[in-house]
């Protein structure tokens, strides 16, 4: 039998490894993990996993070797990592129960004797209620909060205070099964509860996204007139990683205004090959009238609509090709 390896000292995930029905054995990994984003979260975690599976996989001579890597991301923008004392996680969770926030983990699988590597994410969404400073404290007397991405667990008593989830519950523990499970199957190795885990994580379709390298948006797709006509009128705010996606029917150069808007916005031009044929970047709300319009110089098939910053962040340009998830109608 391959010999499985995890490269991780977690006790969340040697207990959910145990959960896969195969034989393993730990080998923590010496690999220092980056911190700081430079491609988006599904990059970093995936980039952090596989540099410490690598390095475990240079100590061994045979053996599937599987790294893994958790990280928080606010809805503020930026990442919430282990906490370096009570203070700072007593900061980062009542930021966390301010607004929902994103759950990313990577996994690498590295075959030590022949090189191969496999990689892959998760992303779930993850809804707070608020608790007093005290109720707080009194958590964190329960469950330490040093040693977890975010500084909180899911499995645990930190359960009372999740109100629900978007996406694989395993995920936030520390472990995406089925998605371990589906890379580990690329090897040869079959996992007992595959297609038990499976059904648990992905029972419900997968919402719209559209997704540039590794980055995705998860959308809201509109291709009914009187719901184009409103778009995003009016409505406060987007989550940082959320947007809009009008359909067309035909190709051509469709205009948009920022009327009755309360935020700035990007919009990309999409064509039908789902490359971006124009980028409007921090178009401005428009209060009054006359507002603008803003029309591509090329036909475009698609038009989406982003928080303002979010292109120049990840680095969209004209040109790139994007995936479209679950845009197109069946």
């Amino acid at each position: 039998m391959t010999k499985i390896v995890l490269a991780s000292v977690s006790p969340q995930r040697r207990k959910l490894m145990k959960i896969l029905g195969l034989p393993f054995i730990v080998r923590p990994s010496r690999a220092k993990e980056l911190t700081h984003l430079t491609r988006g979260c599904a990059h970093l975690v995936q980039i952090n996993a596989l540099r410490k599976a690598q390095e475990v996989a240079r100590r061994l001579r045979e053996g599937l070797i599987i790294g893994s890597d958790t990280v928080v991301y606010s809805a503020k923008g930026h990442l919430i990592l282990k906490p370096r004392d009570r203070r700072e996680a007593k900061k980062n969770l009542k930021e966390l129960m301010a607004k929902p926030h994103w759950v990313y983990t990577g996994i690498a699988i590295v075959d030590a004797k022949s090189g191969r590597k496999e990689m892959g994410w998760e992303k779930t969404k993850v809804f707070m209620d608020k608790i007093s400073d005290k109720a707080i404290t009194r958590y964190h007397k329960l469950v330490s909060p040093l040693d977890k991405a975010g500084g909180f667990d899911i499995e645990g008593k930190g359960a009372l205070f999740i109100s629900r989830i978007e996406g694989c519950y395993f995920n936030v523990v520390g472990l995406p099964l089925a998605k371990l499970a589906g890379m580990l199957k690329k090897f040869g190795v079959q996992a007992l509860c595959y297609f038990l885990f499976i059904s648990i994580c992905h029972a419900d379709a997968a919402p719209p996204q559209v997704c540039h390298l590794d980055d995705c948006v998860t959308v809201e797709k509109v291709s009914k007139e009187g719901d184009m006509a409103r778009g995003l009128m009016y409505r406060a705010s987007l989550e940082p990683d959320e947007g809009m996606i009008f359909v067309f029917n035909n190709d051509d150069k469709y205009g948009f205004w920022m009327k009755n808007m309360h935020f700035n916005l990007d919009i990309v031009w999409i064509n039908l090959d789902g490359r971006i044929v124009y980028l409007g970047q921090n178009i401005p709300a428009c209060a009054k009238d006359p507002c603008p319009v803003y029309t591509s110089d090329q036909n475009a098939r698609y038009v989406l609509e982003l928080n303002s910053g979010y292109t120049a962040i990840h680095h969209w340009k004209v040109g790139d090709a994007l995936k479209l998830k679950g845009i197109f109608e069946k």
